[in-house]
């Protein structure tokens, strides 16, 4: 398990990485959005155990890697929980409608009996149902697996990308 010195080393490599990017190209790059997801923390549940409000941010490498970060607070159990990783995009990257990404993040919380702090490998998808009409708003589905609890979670969501969409 990461000490919280490492993380931050972690991070601020991360965000280091993010800012040797030119500002012109920031647009290009750095992406970010709202977000709102319901979650199963055990993955078996029928209904969602909790709901929550945050943002995304991903910083495009290439076509088919990216970094990422989010920021959620969980409504009913009342928790702050962030992730930080890596996400490799398995699907065409030239769709801007329909994404399928494979990623590892490591996730912390201020609650980690309800949302276990470790790394966890995911699968995720995207799609941008009415590209035409609303290009920035995203459906979005991830399944993880939380190495550290052994703990399998899922979360179905949707987001909007500031700053327009494609």
């Amino acid at each position: 398990m990461l000490r919280r010195s490492q993380m931050l080393l972690f991070l601020l490599a991360l965000l280091a990485m993010t800012a040797t990017f030119s500002l012109a190209r920031a647009s290009e790059v750095v992406h970010v959005y709202g977000g709102f997801n319901g979650v199963w923390f055990d993955a078996v549940q029928p209904k969602p155990d909790d709901f929550e409000l945050g943002a995304n941010v991903s910083a495009s490498l290439s076509p088919h890697i990216s970094a990422v970060g989010a920021g959620y607070w969980g409504f009913a159990h009342s928790y702050l929980r962030g992730s930080a990783g890596a996400r490799f995009t398995a699907s065409n990257p030239d769709d801007p409608n329909f994404s399928v990404g494979v990623g590892a993040q490591y996730h912390f919380s201020s609650e980690p009996g309800i949302r276990p702090q470790g790394f966890a490998p995911d699968v995720s998808v995207g799609y941008i149902p009415w590209p035409a009409d609303m290009p920035s708003v995203i459906v979005i589905a991830q399944g993880s697996y939380n190495l550290a609890a052994d703990q399998a979670s899922a979360l179905l969501g949707v987001r909007y990308k500031f700053g327009g969409g494609q």
